[in-house]
């Protein structure tokens, strides 16, 4: 049987609702990325919650609901 899950900040996190007994030894097998999606391992930085963290813009410009509202729409 096949269980999907994301590895983060080193361990493999499984998808909601997949439980395993403890002590249960398995096989980790990374599935190749399809075209156009990105490969986690470009972003800088760490992921929090599946997002990439970015580093601080010395711009001084936040990125509030606005801005991303405006870059939302501007890729529609």
């Amino acid at each position: 049987m096949n269980y999907r899950g994301t590895v983060r900040d080193g361990v493999v996190v499984l998808d909601p609702g997949v439980q395993l007994p403890d002590g249960l030894e398995v096989v980790i097998k990374p599935l190749e990325a399809s075209s156009g999606s990105t490969s986690p391992s470009s972003f800088p930085g760490t992921m929090r919650n599946g997002v990439p963290v970015f580093p601080r813009s010395d711009s001084g410009v936040v990125a509030g609901l606005e801005l991303v509202n405006q870059l939302r729409d501007e890729s529609a």
